[in-house]
C-alpha cells in the first residue's frame, strides 16, 4: 500500500504474518490510527472495527476495492469492485440495538464483536458458530414460559434477532452480488474486508523485502537503508537493477474466509445461494460499480 511507510509496512505484516484471521484484523485496526489499546478495539462491534480498516485502506490507495470470487456453478474466477465510501455510508446513522418482540418473546442482545467471533471459529460449524454467538450476543430473553437462552430461541425469533443484528452494524457482512458471465449464474460472495485489507498489505510487504534483496546484492546497503529511502528513489533503483513483476499480473485477493463466523447468525436463515466464480464485473449492492447496495 503506497501510502504506509515502508518500514511500518514490513513491521506491520512481520508482526501478524502469523496470527489468526482475528487477531490479525485487531493488529490492522491498531495499525490504523488511535485510539490503539486492542483490548477497547476487539470490544467495538465488528462492523465498526472493519470500518477502520476501510478508512485506512481508502486513505493508502484509495477507495476502489478489486476482488475475486468463484462461481458456484462453474468454478471460474469472476473480478468484482466495490467501492469503500459507499460502505462507510452505510456505517453512519445506524439504529439503536432495539429489543426484539415476536410470538410472546422479547430479546435484548447486543452486535457481535471480534471476542465473540473469535469464540465462534474455535467450533466445528456454522450452526455451532450460530449457536456460540447466540449465546454470547444475546444479553437477556424471555418467552411466554418465562427465561430462554439465546440458542435456545424459535428458529423464528432467532432470524429476528439475526436481522437486527445485521441492521444494526451493516458492515459486520459486506454481502456482494456477483453476476458470471461464463455461465450467466448469479450468486452472492462475503467481501471480507478485514483479509482484503491484509492481502493487499502482505503482497506490498513481499515486493518490499524484494527490493530490499536487490538493493542488498546490488550495493550492499542493509534493510534499513533500503526502507530509508523515497519510493519514488527505492523504485527507480530497483528498476535499474532488476524489474519486479508487472503489477498487473498480481492476484486480487478473494472474498470470503474471515467473515464467516462473523456471519452465521444471518446465514442461519438465509437460502441464497453463495460460492465461487468467474468472469468480468460484479458489484457490492450499492457500492460496486455494477451493484447496489442491500
Amino acid at each position: 500500500m503506497p501510502g504506509l511507510p515502508a518500514a511500518v509496512t514490513l513491521d506491520l505484516w512481520e508482526g501478524a504474518e502469523g496470527l489468526p484471521p482475528v487477531e490479525r484484523a485487531l493488529a490492522l485496526a491498531v495499525a490504523a490510527g488511535p485510539p490503539t489499546d486492542a483490548t477497547a478495539l476487539a470490544a467495538l462491534p465488528l462492523g465498526r472495527r472493519d470500518a477502520r480498516l476501510l478508512r485506512l485502506r481508502t486513505v493508502l490507495a484509495g477507495e476502489r476495492l478489486e476482488a475475486t470470487a468463484v462461481c458456484p456453478s462453474c468454478g471460474e474466477v469472476v473480478e468484482f469492485a466495490a467501492d469503500a465510501g459507499a460502505l462507510l455510508a452505510r456505517d453512519e446513522a445506524l439504529p439503536p440495538a432495539e429489543a426484539v418482540e415476536l410470538d410472546g418473546f422479547v430479546v435484548r442482545w447486543r452486535p457481535p464483536d471480534s471476542r465473540d467471533v473469535a469464540a465462534a471459529a474455535e467450533v466445528g460449524d456454522e450452526a455451532a458458530a450460530e449457536r456460540v454467538l447466540l449465546a454470547r450476543c444475546v444479553t437477556s430473553a424471555t418467552g411466554p414460559d418465562g427465561a430462554v437462552e439465546g440458542p435456545a430461541l424459535p428458529a423464528a425469533v432467532r432470524r429476528a434477532v439475526a436481522e437486527a443484528m445485521a441492521a444494526a452494524d451493516p458492515l459486520a457482512e459486506v454481502l456482494v452480488d456477483v453476476a458470471c458471465p461464463a455461465c450467466e449464474g448469479a450468486f452472492v460472495a462475503d467481501l471480507d474486508v478485514a483479509g482484503f485489507v491484509w492481502a493487499e498489505i502482505r503482497e506490498e510487504a513481499r515486493r518490499l523485502l524484494h527490493e530490499v534483496d536487490v538493493l542488498a546484492r546490488a550495493y550492499g546497503w542493509t534493510e534499513v537503508d533500503v526502507v530509508a529511502l523515497s519510493p519514488r528513489r527505492r523504485g527507480k533503483e530497483r528498476r535499474d537493477r532488476l524489474p519486479l513483476p508487472c503489477r498487473c499480473a498480481r492476484r486480487r485477493p478473494r472474498s470470503g474466509g474471515g467473515a464467516a463466523a462473523a456471519g452465521a447468525v444471518r446465514r442461519a436463515g438465509c437460502a441464497r445461494r453463495r460460492g465461487r466464480s468467474r468472469g468480468r464485473r460484479g458489484g457490492v449492492r450499492g457500492a460496486g460499480r455494477n451493484g447496489a447496495t442491500r
